[in-house]
């Protein structure tokens, strides 16, 4: 992750965990400056992308959807190719199907939130042969809804909302899937805590059991939830 010093306005790449943030890290040429994020102020909230479960980021790696689509699998030439892998694909593959599996059908309303890489206009801002060449690829795409059924049906997500676990205290989204239906224990039993690499130390969590209900990161959770790689 990119971080600004608002003192000399050196720009320095660092490393920051889940459950850090880039304030705990300090400028190493002024060396007690607390980082800036470089893209602070352009985020306007955090959404749950309905097509891959992703979390993203409105204005920086999501887009919000002006009008009703669907989500469709286009038959097309498989990308990247070689000069020996030229071919045509006329099917999903198994991250593409999980993707239509996951929209089942329904209608992305507007104002859903997709990641940017599923913008419907993503491909507009591409020149001559390149827009061509992007239109021939197999994948999917977002296209206007032609019958828009009944809006209450529409998948129109809202900001996620991010709390703390109960066992270890970082922040992650509150969401039906990190709430245990059963009483239970972390599954690490340390987390680094404090501000900057040499103020950091070695923090035990809460073991619980905590209750049936209550929040827990994916760290933490020892239902191992498959999300862990998307947040």
């Amino acid at each position: 992750m990119n971080g600004k010093c608002p003192r000399c306005q050196q720009v320095v790449n660092v490393r920051v965990r889940r459950g850090d943030r880039i304030s705990n890290h300090c400028c190493p040429g002024c060396g007690d400056v607390p980082l800036q994020g470089v893209t602070a102020g352009a985020g306007h909230g955090r959404y749950l992308c309905p097509i891959t479960g992703f979390v993203v980021t409105l204005g920086q790696t999501g887009v919000r959807l002006e009008q009703p689509y669907r989500l469709v699998f286009a038959p097309g030439v498989q990308w990247p190719h070689g000069p020996n892998a030229y071919f045509h694909r006329t099917e999903p593959d198994r991250y593409e199907q999980r993707s239509l599996d996951l929209v089942a059908g329904r209608v992305l309303g507007t104002g859903c939130v997709v990641g940017d890489r599923h913008d419907p206009h993503r491909p507009d801002h591409a020149e001559g042969g390149f827009h061509a060449d992007r239109l021939a690829r197999a994948g999917l795409r977002l296209v206007p809804a032609q019958d828009h059924g009944d809006p209450t049906d529409w998948i129109v997500n809202q900001v996620l909302v991010y709390r703390r676990c109960v066992a270890c205290g970082s922040r992650t989204p509150d969401l039906p899937d990190r709430r245990s239906p059963d009483e239970w224990k972390p599954r690490q039993t340390h987390v680094r805590q404090g501000r900057g690499a040499r103020g950091r130390t070695l923090v035990e969590v809460d073991l619980g059991p905590h209750p049936a209900g209550s929040l827990a990161c994916t760290d933490c959770d020892p239902r191992a939830i498959d999300a862990k790689a998307r947040v």
